[in-house]
């Protein structure tokens, strides 16, 4: 078996100590060839891995996060307009997390400790545990995670902007630069609308609300060890969720956070939340649209201001290992998320 393990040195938790942990499992495998490469520059990984296919490699070991796996899908994939290549085309997925949020990894069904999702990996990879899960896409590209316009991709620009002076990417920070972004938009809230579809011919259209995400999983992401869940019923089979809030304002805004960090367990929130929450699941294409031009990012990772983006669901789009039974994200009561905002 040829497998080709990239991983981005610059992600949240690799070290040489890691790695000296993790090579030696991978290499268990039996008639296995291991080839290890380290990405130097924004977009390295889909650099080394566009077109490439199961006669050079049989599995491609992104460690890293959420943005490693965008890029690896993508040099896999190609741009989506080009054609699309078939899963069976193109080296199964394998993911080891080392990011600050790892929520593809984990929605998988992995923990996040990178060691012990390598342990499990390697009986993964020998047994041929793998599955074909859906992807996104956003104009010619893919995505894995999720997709958002307006105040989740102005907070990723804020954390790129202290990366970039050396801050590492904390739950606290973006704890923090989230509350910020949330006081701002509740003085000039953006004006975003979303229209979204069904297989069956279902429809939602949301006008003009200050926030809307979409995404590919459950949950849409992590913020330390609180899941952020915006659709329930999402999962890698079904097409994509869509989440909009039509007001921040008052303790219903409040109640609308808190309740997307889980604290409802037993429902009871439901009547302050739902006049103003706005969800649509198992969507195959979304059309979002803003007034004026927004920050969008996908998987993380800022991809500059747009006004207007097509998003598609697209089944059995790459093979991926992962574990046999997935454990579901479970509702929490309000205690427990406050106990873990303030861990925070």
């Amino acid at each position: 078996m040829r497998l080709l393990l990239i991983a981005n040195p610059n992600s949240t938790s690799q070290t040489n100590e890691l790695f000296r942990r993790i090579i030696p499992l991978v290499r268990s495998i039996d008639d296995s060839h291991l080839i290890t490469k380290f990405t130097h520059y924004a977009g390295h990984a889909e650099d080394m891995t566009r077109g490439l296919s199961r006669d050079d490699y049989d599995v491609v070991i992104a460690v890293g996060g959420d943005g490693t796996v965008n890029e690896v899908v993508n040099g896999l994939l190609g741009k989506v307009g080009d054609g699309r290549r078939k899963a069976s085309e193109v080296p199964a997925l394998a993911v080891i997390p080392t990011g600050s949020a790892n929520v593809f990894v984990r929605a998988l069904g992995y923990p996040l400790d990178p060691v012990h999702t390598t342990e499990l990996l390697v009986g993964h990879i020998k047994k041929n545990l793998r599955r074909r899960i859906r992807l996104g896409t956003w104009n010619d590209r893919w995505f894995a995670v999720n997709a958002g316009i307006g105040i989740d991709a102005d907070v990723l620009h804020s954390i790129d902007k202290l990366r970039e002076q050396g801050f590492s990417a904390t739950p606290l920070r973006y704890l923090r630069i989230s509350y910020q972004a949330w006081r701002r938009i509740l003085h000039a809230p953006p004006k975003i609308s979303a229209h979204a579809e069904s297989a069956d011919g279902q429809t939602q259209h949301i006008n003009q609300a200050p926030l809307v995400f979409a995404s590919n999983t459950n949950p849409w992401t992590f913020l330390g060890p609180l899941p952020v869940v915006t659709n329930p019923r999402n999962s890698f089979d079904k097409g994509l969720g869509t989440f909009g809030l039509t007001d921040l304002t008052g303790v219903g805004g409040f109640v609308g956070l808190l309740h997307l960090f889980g604290a409802d367990e037993k429902g009871r929130l439901n009547k302050f939340t739902d006049a103003r929450t706005l969800r649509f699941d198992d969507a195959t294409r979304i059309t979002l649209e803003c007034d004026d031009a927004l920050r969008f990012q996908a998987d993380g990772e800022a991809q500059g201001k747009l006004k207007t983006v097509e998003l598609n669901s697209i089944p059995d789009a790459i093979e991926v290992f992962s574990p046999e039974e997935i454990i579901p994200v479970q509702q929490r009561g309000i205690l427990a998320v406050v106990r873990d905002l303030l861990r925070i």
